[in-house]
């Protein structure tokens, strides 16, 4: 394995190739040995909280409104109205992630993973800062991170 070049970028990449790969290899497991939920929550670290640490100054400002909520593949997921941009997201995801403020929801008897949920105590013992359908929280963070890759590229040309 080759060393890093640009840290920030390359560990980003990684990890999506990391998730990647197990998506590929996956079905060669039996359903209850499919551990691609919390592959994904380990992988917060690399796309959230690790990047965030290093690159505040490149977070989007951007507003989250219907159309990013269609272009990030958002339908059923619940983001908190509080949290108009996608930094301030990104911060709050950041905190819960950190602070393993995480619950993970079934929807019923099979205590399949239908949601993700990402907490912050500090504001209360029921605030979400956002509860994401497993699939739909994939797709925020393949946007979120290609869009943070970018945005690092093209200011460091």
């Amino acid at each position: 394995m080759a060393n890093y070049r640009n840290l920030e970028i390359d560990f980003i990449e990684r990890t999506l190739e990391l998730i990647a790969q197990y998506e590929a290899m996956m079905h060669k497991y039996e359903f209850e040995n499919q551990f691609n939920h919390t592959l994904l929550v380990n992988c917060l670290l690399g796309l959230i909280v690790l990047p965030k640490e290093r690159t505040v100054s490149f977070l989007p400002q951007e507003r989250i409104d219907e159309t990013m909520r269609e272009n990030i593949g958002i339908k059923d997921s619940f983001l908190n109205e509080e949290i108009v941009h996608l930094k301030s997201l990104v911060i709050a995801l950041r905190h819960s992630i950190a602070h393993f403020d995480i619950a993970f929801e079934s929807e019923d008897e099979n205590y399949l993973i239908d949601r993700i949920v990402f907490k912050d105590q500090k504001k209360g013992d029921n605030y979400i800062v956002a509860s994401f359908v497993p699939t739909e929280l994939l797709s925020f963070l393949r946007y979120y991170s290609y869009w943070l890759i970018s945005v690092i590229r093209n200011y460091r040309e």
